[in-house]
């Protein structure tokens, strides 16, 4: 059988990931981990030793779904198949800041989805200028409930939207109903004052993880928010 964690919050993702290996351990299950690529040892595994598979072990890894494919007939795709049917192995997968939409693996696996707080998408969308009360409102709101490095990765995200949409360079993986909300969004911006609204998040990035940024994350955000909105 297969678990597959996902979900764009990723640190409650990796927080649920994490406490599903305690919950295992409390119950003396062994934890055994291996990377996404050794799945497909797997098979020849169990042919090797069945007391491998024994209900005492569980194997946990992250990321398989960057090695499957839904169009290609894939040895990966069909192990994956074989894993979600056996129920003498037991894996757990971590997708990191993927939605289930993303996901593409058979039909059958149990999907465990962490879905971000609605407030996050309140405050993408009050992302523009002339804007500034309501976004900073939303954004202090937000920041005491949700961690502040993943509301700075989903504006960096909903910023490279606009500017796609902007630039009529429409992504494949937007419905139809978000890109009629982008472009009324992007409408409201100047296109200069996006682009270099998008790349000051990017050298705020860079600082934090160089370490030379002066102020929190939570401050940058605050200080470029009364910049350009």
């Amino acid at each position: 059988m297969l678990t597959i964690v996902c979900g764009e919050d990723s640190t409650a993702s990796r927080d649920y990931y994490s406490s599903l290996k305690k919950n295992y351990e409390s119950k003396k299950i062994q934890i055994i981990e291996i990377p996404a690529s050794d799945l497909e040892n797997i098979p020849s595994w169990m042919g090797e030793s069945q007391s491998l598979f024994s209900q005492n072990k569980v194997f946990f890894t992250s990321n398989i779904n960057k090695r499957l494919s839904r169009k290609l007939n894939l040895k990966i795709n069909k192990i994956i198949e074989q894993i979600i049917k056996d129920k003498s192995v037991e894996v757990v997968d971590w997708e990191e800041e993927i939605s289930a939409r993303e996901l593409k693996f058979p039909i059958g696996g149990i999907i465990k989805e962490l879905k971000p707080s609605q407030n996050i998408f309140k405050l993408q969308d009050a992302l523009y200028p002339g804007n500034l009360k309501n976004f900073l409102v939303i954004l202090n709101q937000l920041t005491e409930t949700v961690d502040e490095n993943f509301v700075f990765i989903m504006i960096i995200r909903h910023l490279k939207n606009l500017l796609l949409v902007k630039s009529n360079q429409i992504s494949s993986k937007l419905q139809s109903w978000q890109i009629v909300k982008l472009k009324n969004q992007a409408s409201k911006w100047q296109l200069n004052n996006l682009v270099s609204f998008y790349d000051s998040f990017h050298k705020i990035d860079l600082s934090q993880k160089t370490s030379t940024n002066p102020y929190s994350l939570k401050k940058s955000l605050d200080i470029l928010a009364c910049y350009y909105l």
